[in-house]
């Protein structure tokens, strides 16, 4: 199994601030407000989060988990988001702490939880905005990074947006079992190939019945974990 590459598709509220694809793109200062300027921090520290987890990068994980959970003014933010900076300072504290996968794990869903608790709340209907460009399988050699990648990050949108489209079309990509490719690395065992692959089919049957935010944090969680066995299994990081 191969490691995730840095995803190149970026919600539409951060291609409109940064100007440019790819997960760490920085929009000019000048055109920032510092709200902005503190939204875009928080999801290019959220984006290495869930690289790190899915690649089952603990030592990096637990680093950026630090960054994110030192606190921060709220001056400028909307009124009553304090509660919801401080679920995501708490969440983050736990992915820096965390001393297992799993933990860790079910610690960056809760990330994508509070931010999507505050972007309900204060009604920002950026789920409704995101965009995740299909991914390319037509590739043997990478059908399966691409294609996982992709489910991941739209379940993750549907999580932080909250965005019900990006929810169930990664949920209902993930639930047909046959768009699972197999990994191309020879070095994954073809039993753990196959359970690996039963159970992310498990999961997105899961995903798609799944109405309430915390129910969809854990099944997000538990897809990370998934892919971060068996990128461990390989030596991949």
């Amino acid at each position: 199994m191969t490691s995730l590459p840095a995803p190149r598709f970026l919600p539409v509220f951060v291609l409109a601030l940064a100007v440019a694809t790819g997960c760490r793109s920085a929009a000019s200062p000048s055109l920032e407000s510092p709200v902005q300027a503190r939204m875009l921090g928080h999801f290019a520290l959220a984006m290495d989060l869930r690289i790190f987890i899915v690649n089952g990068d603990l030592e990096r994980l637990r680093i950026t988990g630090e960054e994110l959970s030192v606190a921060e003014e709220t001056w400028g933010m909307p009124p009553g988001s304090g509660p919801y900076l401080e679920m995501v300072r708490s969440a983050a504290l736990r992915a820096a702490e965390a001393v297992d996968m799993e933990t860790a794990s079910r610690a960056v869903a809760d990330v994508a939880l509070a931010c999507g608790a505050c972007h309900l709340a204060n009604q920002t209907t950026l789920g409704e905005r995101f965009q995740v460009a299909a991914p390319l399988l037509t590739d043997p050699a990478t059908r399966h990074t691409n294609f996982l990648s992709w489910v991941s990050r739209l379940l993750w949108d549907g999580v932080l947006g909250p965005s019900e489209a990006m929810w169930h079309t990664g949920a209902g990509a993930l639930a047909a079992g046959e768009g699972v490719p197999p990994p191309r690395a020879s070095f994954v065992p073809q039993d753990e190939i196959l359970r690996s692959a039963e159970t992310l089919k498990g999961l997105g049957v899961e995903a798609v019945v799944a109405v309430d935010a915390e129910a969809r944090a854990q099944i997000l969680a538990d897809v990370w974990l998934e892919c971060a066995s068996c990128h461990t299994q390989a030596g991949v990081r």
